[in-house]
C-alpha cells in the first residue's frame, strides 16, 4: 500500500473521524463502520484533510478548473482542497458549492463561488458514497445550473457497496453519466491495514469488529 494511503488511514482513526460500531447510514443499511468528515473542524485538522485530498487529486485529474463540494460538509472541503492545491502544488483552480435552499436576494441562485457555465470542467469532492443518492442529485443540479462538464469525482472512501441494483454505486454512477469516481483508499485497503494491528496502544478493528465487517459486506459489498 502507498505510504500516502497508511497516512490518511491513521489520521482518520486517530481523530476518531472513522469509526467502528453500530451506524445507521443515510441510506438505511445498518453498517458497523462510519465516516464523519464533519469532525474536522479545526484549523490544523482541516487543513490536513485538504492537503491528503490535493495529494490524491493531483495523481488521478488533471483537466479541472473548478473544485465543487456539494452542501453541507463538501463546503468547507472544497475550500481546503482548493488552498491545498496551490499552497503544496501551486494549482490554482476555483472553488463552487451549491445552498440547500435558493437565495432569494442579494444575487440568489443555489450556487456559490465560482460561475458555472457550459465551459467550466468541475470536479467534485465529498465524504463518501453508499448508493450514490446524494451525488446523483447533486449532478442534476449541476445539469440545471450551468451543465458544466464533470471531469470525475473523488471522495474520501470507496465503501465497495452495491448501489442501486447488484453493480457498485461508483459502477453505477460511471454507467449512467460517464463520470468516473476516485477515492483516497478503499474499505478493503482500511480493513486490511487495520486489522488486528496495534496502533497508538488501539486495535481499531478486532476479530469481533472484522467479523462484523465481513457480514456486512456479504450482504451489500462488491469486489474491487
Amino acid at each position: 500500500m502507498q505510504q500516502y494511503k497508511e497516512d490518511f488511514i491513521k489520521f482518520l482513526v486517530k481523530s476518531n473521524t472513522l469509526k467502528f460500531g453500530d451506524f445507521t447510514l443515510k441510506s438505511g443499511r445498518k453498517c458497523p463502520y462510519f465516516l464523519n468528515l464533519g469532525q474536522f473542524y479545526t484549523g490544523e485538522l482541516i487543513t490536513q484533510l485538504g492537503a491528503f485530498y490535493a495529494a490524491a487529486l493531483r495523481g488521478y485529474l488533471k483537466d479541472y478548473d473548478v473544485v465543487f463540494g456539494p452542501a453541507y460538509k463538501g463546503i468547507p472541503l472544497s475550500v481546503a482542497v482548493c488552498m491545498s492545491l496551490y499552497e503544496r502544488f501551486g494549482i490554482n483552480v476555483a472553488y463552487g458549492f451549491n445552498r440547500k435552499e435558493a437565495k432569494d436576494h442579494g444575487e440568489g441562485g443555489l450556487i456559490v463561488g465560482a460561475p458555472i457555465t457550459k465551459d467550466s470542467k468541475l470536479v467534485i469532492v465529498d465524504d463518501v458514497m453508499t448508493a450514490g443518492t446524494a451525488l446523483r442529485g447533486c449532478i442534476e443540479l449541476l445539469k440545471q445550473h450551468g451543465n458544466p462538464e464533470i471531469t470525475g469525482v473523488l471522495i474520501a472512501i470507496d465503501r465497495l457497496e452495491k448501489g442501486q441494483g447488484e453493480k457498485s454505486a461508483v459502477q453505477e454512477l460511471k454507467d449512467e453519466f460517464g463520470i468516473k469516481v476516485y477515492s483516497i483508499v478503499s474499505i478493503e485497503e482500511i480493513v486490511s491495514y487495520l486489522y488486528d494491528k496495534e496502533l497508538d496502544g488501539t486495535v481499531y478493528i478486532d476479530n469481533e469488529k472484522f467479523e462484523k465487517i465481513k457480514e456486512y459486506r456479504k450482504l451489500y459489498g462488491v469486489d474491487l
